[in-house]
């Protein structure tokens, strides 16, 4: 999982780097309303792409934060070793 979303956050951000350079670089590829329409829409759904990965990313990390602290919380009422896999519960 955290693979992939740094894979998709990295292709995200390459994809509207090569956007904007040629949107500033290359002027004229955009003097059809159509090319415009295009390139707007690419940009606008790398950027929610970019906002997804970014999201999932946070979420991933706050539940295994939630999920470390409830087993070392139980670890730690139980007099059990910590560092030893619990198996996972439904909360």
């Amino acid at each position: 999982m955290m693979i992939s979303n740094v894979g998709g956050f990295v292709c995200h951000s390459a994809n509207i780097i090569v956007v904007l350079y040629s949107i500033i670089f290359y002027p004229d590829t955009t003097e059809t309303l159509t090319a415009t329409f295009f390139y707007v829409t690419v940009l606008w759904a790398n950027t929610f792409g970019l906002l997804c990965a970014a999201s999932a990313g946070i979420i991933v990390n706050h539940m295994v934060r939630i999920m470390r602290v409830r087993s070392t919380t139980l670890c730690y009422l139980k007099h059990c070793d910590v560092n030893k896999r619990m198996p996972m519960r439904a909360l």
